[in-house]
């Protein structure tokens, strides 16, 4: 028997339900572990600052926020940022800089095997 779902968000399951089917697709674990966090509880889900994307993201991969993003910080590269939700001042840097903030389904539809994609969180 399946663990029930307890997310009332229908939004929420949607996406969950899509991260695992494109896990079992491709094969990427990648997009079940995402699928994985984004399950529990939202208090513990990922809730990073721009300042730890700068210290921990190399230039070229795409960075995957299971969570919210913060605007606390600063942002000296272009990077791509797919995130649950990023709040309006991460936007703001992150586009400032050259980089593109991009929803978990068009990041699933852009990369499906999840190549070149780093978990921050």
């Amino acid at each position: 028997m399946s663990k029930p779902i307890s997310k009332t968000n229908p939004n929420l399951v949607n996406l969950i339900g899509d991260l695992k089917a494109q896990s079992r697709d491709t094969g990427a674990a990648l997009w079940r572990d995402v699928a994985m966090r984004l399950s529990r509880s939202r208090s513990n889900w990922a809730e990073p600052n721009l300042s730890r994307l700068s210290r921990h993201a190399p230039e070229g991969v795409t960075i995957l926020v299971p969570g919210k993003l913060l605007g606390s910080g600063e942002v000296s590269a272009s990077h791509d940022v797919a995130a649950y939700s990023v709040s309006t001042s991460a936007r703001e840097k992150i586009e400032a800089a050259g980089g593109r903030i991009l929803s978990l389904a068009d990041l699933m539809n852009e990369n499906p095997n999840g190549s070149g994609v780093i978990i921050l969180g």
